[in-house]
């Protein structure tokens, strides 16, 4: 079979239905841009180097998606093997791109001060996801009747996620699991001022009096629109992607003395080696706490 025969059976098979819309079609774009050179090879003839000469195409992306390349084909070969389409992997004997690890960037308090110092309904919107670290999807799916007023939670248990047919609300969230995250005052406050008592059902978040989620890209067109107008007000305040929010309540909430477990329930993360992103981030808080250690002599 060839390469490229393999590809489409393999993306319908292992990938349409098992991952999101969104990262499908970026592994299509993957393949379609990087493997290209080896579409017309028979699986048996392909050997490590032409592996690697394709991965040079992946070198113009970021890191991320040069290790999603690798471990794409990797796993397309491996299946192929398992299917008895091809006697090898040529993959397993080349070594992956060294994953680079970042450090989480995160809004410093005094861009907080004048991001922040508005009451506009975006305002509200923009600090109660910096206030509680929701994911895009949860904030935008999020419904009255998953918040707890009186006892100032939230229940997290749908998502907004983009597929083929638009921007549709699964019960489910990217952890595959429910959490509840605790309130804090000033998240609490933006609900208050968002809604009257009277005036709480359906969607949060609304722009609609049809009570429809806001869509994911227009989340993202708001953010801009509201960013430029406070930098009108604050010319010095740095542009930073929404996503930001979340990596700075997580950052923060380490630095206030959440531990690594809190933090993950919190955030809803199912593999703790992507809470601990946060705690790379935490350096200088912790060289604080061992310079400032003392054993009372």
């Amino acid at each position: 079979m060839k390469f490229y025969d393999w590809y489409k059976h393999f993306f319908n098979i292992y990938i349409d239905g098992s991952v999101t819309y969104d990262k499908a079609v970026d592994y299509k774009c993957i393949v379609d841009k990087c493997f290209f050179d080896i579409f017309d090879m028979e699986l048996d003839d392909i050997k490590p180097m032409d592996v690697q000469a394709c991965m040079k195409y992946a070198r113009r992306y970021s890191n991320t998606r040069q290790r999603d390349a690798y471990f794409l084909i990797r796993r397309m070969f491996r299946e192929a093997v398992n299917n008895e389409l091809c006697s090898r992997n040529p993959v397993v004997s080349l070594k992956p791109p060294k994953k680079i690890r970042k450090d989480a960037q995160v809004f410093e308090p005094s861009m907080i001060y004048k991001l922040f110092d508005t009451d506009s309904f975006l305002g509200l919107m923009f600090k109660f996801d910096l206030y509680t670290g929701l994911r895009r999807g949860e904030l935008l799916a999020l419904t009255w009747d998953n918040v707890d007023m009186n006892n100032r939670l939230l229940f997290v248990r749908q998502t907004l996620v983009h597929t083929a047919d638009g921007d549709v609300i699964v019960d489910t969230t990217k952890g595959r699991r429910d959490r509840v995250v605790p309130l804090h005052e000033i998240a609490f406050d933006c609900l208050c001022r968002v809604a009257p008592q009277n005036e709480r059902t359906g969607f949060v978040w609304t722009l609609s009096d049809k009570d429809t989620p806001i869509s994911l890209r227009g989340y993202n067109r708001l953010y801009i629109s509201f960013y430029e107008g406070q930098k009108l007000k604050h010319p010095d305040v740095t542009y930073l992607s929404p996503h930001k929010l979340r990596h700075t309540f997580a950052t923060y909430l380490l630095q206030n003395g959440a531990d690594i477990d809190t933090l993950r329930a919190i955030l809803g993360h199912t593999d703790i080696a992507t809470t601990q992103r946060y705690v790379h981030s935490n350096i200088r808080s912790m060289r604080d706490a061992v310079n400032n250690l003392n054993f009372g002599g």
